[in-house]
Formats: structure tokens, sequence, C-alpha cells
């Protein structure tokens, strides 16, 4: 078991191509991330969840899709 901090949360090379995937496009849903990346459901959606408990990304519920855009930071 690994320790997550803000220093070394995009160190994982899956973590960080999402990351930067969506920081890229801005706002897309877990299946557009999937077919893009080629990375694994399951893969896409733990990393996801990593990113959302750290403040990274922000999902919104928008009809029956989830969402996932970069959260942006306040100055």
């Amino acid at each position: 078991m690994r320790w997550l901090f803000k220093k070394n949360i995009l160190e994982n090379e899956s973590r960080a191509a999402i990351f930067m995937y969506i920081k890229k496009i801005q706002k897309h849903i877990p299946k557009k991330i999937i077919h893009e990346t080629n990375i694994s459901r399951g893969t896409v959606l733990y990393h996801l969840d990593i990113l959302l408990c750290a403040g990274m990304v922000a999902c919104m519920k928008d009809s029956k899709l989830r969402n996932t855009a970069q959260r942006r930071r306040r100055l």
C-alpha cells in the first residue's frame, strides 16, 4: 500500500494520463475517457475516484450520465 499526497498523486502513469485528458478536454463522461485513453473501465473508474477524493476533479450528474471535469482552483 502506498500513501497518496498532493505531490505524488500524479506519479501513477494511468492516473496522470486520465487527468491530462480531462484537463485538455475539460469535461467528459468515463466512457469517452476509457475509449480515448485505452485504459480499462475498472482502472479509469478507480483513478477517477482517487482524483475526486484528492479534489483534483469534480463530478456532476447530467441527466443519466456522470460527467467529470477538472476542478477549478480558487485563487
